[in-house]
């Protein structure tokens, strides 16, 4: 039992930390994406077709979504979760150091751990096998080759996605700013083709 209050209390850090990593960068891409919706909208008072002659659907677009994913990201709760979670591993922990090694718990003791396990939110596999990937001195469930590859590619997909978010604007802007220079050379440039016969 002793092993699995360790295995338990390990994974639920990792979804603590899972949790916190999801609000941090949901409310710091929602700040960010409502920045750039403010410039966008500033600008195109300015210059109406700052990013193309869609400019004003995009704003509106832009600020449609950033209403529906702030209400999907408020109704996930992730700081309320994560401080629950947080609070049942610690309460794990100390059920964990009153355990001795080699003797039996109690029938109270198994009663609270029984009772921890469904005070909170459970983990995710992930969770616990992260945790594992990470964990040294492992005498039992050491993971397998599989789920140490698993566990990294899970960690890097989530960074890799995470930068995406903050770039993609930025780079869309870039992208769109250079087509709406082509056209605007191209509009140039049939235009004078088109007077120059005229004028001769």
């Amino acid at each position: 039992m002793k092993d699995a209050i360790w295995f338990t209390y390990k994974a639920r850090i990792q979804a603590h930390n899972r949790l916190e990593w999801l609000d941090f960068h949901s409310q710091m891409l929602l700040v960010w994406y409502a920045i750039l919706g403010a410039v966008l909208g500033v600008l195109a008072i300015r210059y109406e077709h700052v990013l193309g002659p869609d400019t004003d659907v995009m704003a509106t677009v832009l600020s449609v979504a950033l209403l529906g994913v702030s209400l999907a990201v408020t109704n996930r709760d992730f700081r309320v979760r994560a401080m629950a979670i947080r609070k049942n591993y610690l309460q794990l922990h100390a059920l964990y150091r009153e355990l001795s090694s080699g003797t039996a718990p109690t029938s109270e003791q198994t009663k609270q751990y029984d009772d921890l396990l469904a005070d909170a939110e459970n983990h995710r596999e992930i969770d616990d096998r992260v945790a594992r990937v990470f964990s040294t001195g492992l005498t039992s469930r050491t993971p397998t080759a599989f789920e140490s590859c698993y566990a990294i590619t899970w960690i890097g997909a989530r960074l890799i996605v995470t930068v995406a978010l903050y770039a993609y604007p930025s780079r869309q802007a870039c992208t769109l700013g250079r087509a709406d220079e082509r056209c605007t050379e191209f509009q140039e440039a049939f235009r004078s083709q088109t007077i120059a016969p005229h004028l001769h």
